[in-house]
């Protein structure tokens, strides 16, 4: 377990670091803490910690003074500064005299402290007291500085040129791409620390042959290319070859845009994120651009589509089912669409089955958390043809629990469910539904009531009822259009229909969809 002492003068600051980790889930033990530089000095005598972190500003001793007196005294620690935009000068002192990284204050989050610890906890266990004075050279800055435009550290110009006008580099990355790349192992393994620096040291020496090109290790198996000129596919290529003999593996690329601004960096590594997401969902190419995603059409289920899924399902027919569900994914390898259009694809599928389950006085939620789990991440998915399986295989157990409810429904009551669902927007009642199956109205309400457990009434306003809930979940829906979607003849009755059966109105019930993060509700009537 190791011991970490926390020094700032602001007690807010203290509290929230020392709070927001579970240090000793991690390895670690905040054992104290510092309001100056002389007080944390005297504690690091007499706790003798062996991480400090300290804010570069106090009075009577600042975080400078004391990683002095630290080096001066020869006391063996390590040390993280938190500093704010404009001390940058201040950090590269502070580096002088052994800090082993920096935070910027105003974007502390946990991950981020606990990156830098694990990364000087694997180091302390090689390193040894260092005596000398710490020089960096262009090449550190350079490093720290893409590092922090990684973490979301500048958001101005002004912010940028405070921190490099002293830098040489700078035209280096004035005109700019960001390719983000990332390694499968063939064989589903993971690489163990010591093979994943050896792999970053030979892909760095490759990128070092291409003028104009920074490699960052974001995690294990994740890197970033910062790139000032045209795409290099003699480089990427190296970078595959390498990967595929040294890792067994295979590696996928995504591209941002060019970009002539440091405050536009988050900009592009969300891009090139997306595009390498895209690019591994897919799994037809090796690399791929956010230009190539971000075109595409909107991709959506047709009216028509979706109720023909709903009836099959409905019935219980599983490989008229499959078959649907089969072919609507399958409309997403029509283009390379981005995850968050896929992800929301998938959301309306899954809104299918969760309607068919409301019908049915059951939860989805309950019953099939495994299949939601990977259907609301998309990022679980091991590319397309994991999705199109995990689908059948929900349908198929989806189906046999349906069956497991009612086992054997008689043909006339599934007859009548499908003409509903197809039908509920217009004017039905029990006399055209006797029509339909030929049995006499009176014989039919009593065969419905004894196959379902409720009247063929109840069963039609939850149709119409789970309708609208749907529609209503769509902000540019107006009451009156949903109460003539769904059946009623005017927007009073429906309110009053509403309000009975969900116990408000269909003005409430938006208000209070509409003003929370929508997500698939799994509300069993």
């Amino acid at each position: 377990m190791l011991k970490i002492l926390i020094a700032d003068d602001e007690p807010l600051v203290r509290a929230g670091i020392k709070s927001v980790i579970p240090w000793q889930q991690h390895g670690f033990e905040v054992i104290g803490e510092a309001e100056n530089g002389l007080e944390a000095y005297n504690k690091i005598i007499a706790l003798k910690p062996d991480i400090l972190i300290t804010d570069i500003k106090m009075p009577q001793m600042d975080g400078i003074e004391l990683l002095k007196t630290i080096k001066k005294d020869k006391i063996h620690i390590q040390s993280i500064i938190l500093s704010c935009f404009d001390e940058f000068d201040m950090v590269r002192e502070a580096m002088k005299y052994g800090a082993k990284d920096y935070i910027l204050k105003l974007s502390i989050e946990p991950q981020k402290i606990l990156d830098v610890l694990d990364e000087i906890k694997q180091n302390m266990a090689i390193e040894e007291p260092q005596s000398e004075q710490i020089v960096l050279d262009d090449s550190d800055i350079k490093y720290l500085f893409i590092r922090k435009l990684i973490n979301h550290g500048f958001t101005s110009e002004e912010q940028v040129n405070n921190v490099i006008h002293n830098i040489r580099f700078l035209a280096s990355l004035h005109h700019y791409k960001l390719t983000m790349f990332c390694i499968t192992k063939n064989d589903m393994t993971q690489l163990d620390s010591d093979d994943n620096k050896l792999l970053y040291n030979l892909l760095d020496q490759i990128c070092q042959r291409f003028t104009g090109h920074e490699l960052i290790l974001i995690e294990a198996n994740r890197y970033l290319l910062v790139q000032n000129d045209e795409n290099n596919e003699f480089l990427f290529r190296q970078i595959s070859a390498s990967i595929s003999q040294f890792a067994n593996g295979t590696v996928f690329f995504g591209q941002s845009f060019f970009f002539d601004s440091y405050t536009d960096f988050n900009i592009a590594q969300q891009q090139a994120l997306s595009a390498l997401k895209t690019c591994m969902f897919y799994q037809q190419d090796s690399i791929l651009s956010y230009e190539q995603i971000l075109d595409n059409s909107v991709l959506q289920i047709s009216r028509e589509n979706e109720k023909t899924l709903h009836i099959a399902l409905a019935s219980r027919d599983a490989d008229k089912s499959i078959n649907e569900i089969t072919s609507l994914l399958r409309v997403v390898t029509n283009a390379k669409y981005p995850l968050e259009q896929i992800q929301s694809y998938l959301d309306e599928l899954l809104s299918i089955y969760i309607s068919v389950s409301r019908e049915n006085n059951f939860s989805v939620k309950h019953l099939f958390q495994n299949y939601l789990d990977k259907i609301n991440d998309i990022s679980l998915f091991h590319g397309f043809s994991d999705c199109i399986n995990t689908f059948v295989d929900f349908t198929n157990d989806f189906i046999k629990y349906l069956y497991s409810l009612v086992p054997n429904e008689r043909y006339e009551i599934i007859k009548i469910k499908e003409y509903v669902q197809l039908h509920y927007m217009e004017n039905i009642d029990l006399n055209l539904i006797s029509e339909l199956v030929n049995i006499t109205p009176s014989h039919l309400s009593n065969l419905f009531k004894k196959e379902t457990g409720e009247n063929f009434t109840t069963y039609l306003t939850k149709i119409r009822m789970n309708e609208a809930h749907r529609l209503l979940l769509q902000p540019d829906t107006l009451i009156y259009e949903v109460a003539e979607k769904t059946g009623y003849a005017n927007s009073s009755y429906f309110g009053k229909a509403f309000r009975k059966y969900y116990g408000m109105s269909p003005e409430e019930f938006k208000v209070q969809n509409l003003t929370r993060p929508s997500e698939n509700s799994d509300i069993t009537t």
